[in-house]
Order: structure tokens, then C-alpha cells, then sequence
């Protein structure tokens, strides 16, 4: 099975990993979607078969909230 990552770059070069997918046709409709959004109009997006490496992953301040809790 295929594995596909959706990465947004962020204009300040940040990176965060929008979700993983089994199929080209689900990571590119998810990019479509996102660059519709008026909020993610300055952001990129790359498809890629490996994950971004860990130094360039933006956490989500949610999960590390909950992490602290």
C-alpha cells in the first residue's frame, strides 16, 4: 500500500504534516481543499513518500497541551 504525506509550508518555513494518505487522488484533493481555504492562501504544499525529518515537524500545540496535562 502506498503512503503519502501532505506536508504545509508555512511563509515563515515552518513545517507541519497535514495527514497521511493511501492515494494520489486523496493527497492532491486534500491540497486543492486546503489552498481554497482564504487562511492557507500563502501556505505551499508538497506530496512526498517520506515523512518530513523530525527537525523541520512543527508539533501541535494542541497534542503537547494534552502531552502536559
Amino acid at each position: 500500500m502506498e503512503k503519502l504525506y501532505v506536508n504545509e509550508i508555512r511563509p515563515n518555513g515552518e513545517v507541519s504534516t497535514v495527514g497521511l494518505f493511501y492515494s494520489p487522488n486523496e493527497a492532491e484533493g486534500i491540497v486543492k481543499k486546503l489552498q481554497e481555504l482564504p487562511e492557507k492562501k500563502s501556505c505551499k504544499y508538497e506530496i512526498t513518500e517520506t515523512p518530513p525529518r523530525s527537525a523541520a515537524i512543527t508539533p501541535r500545540r494542541g497534542k503537547q497541551a494534552q502531552a502536559g496535562k
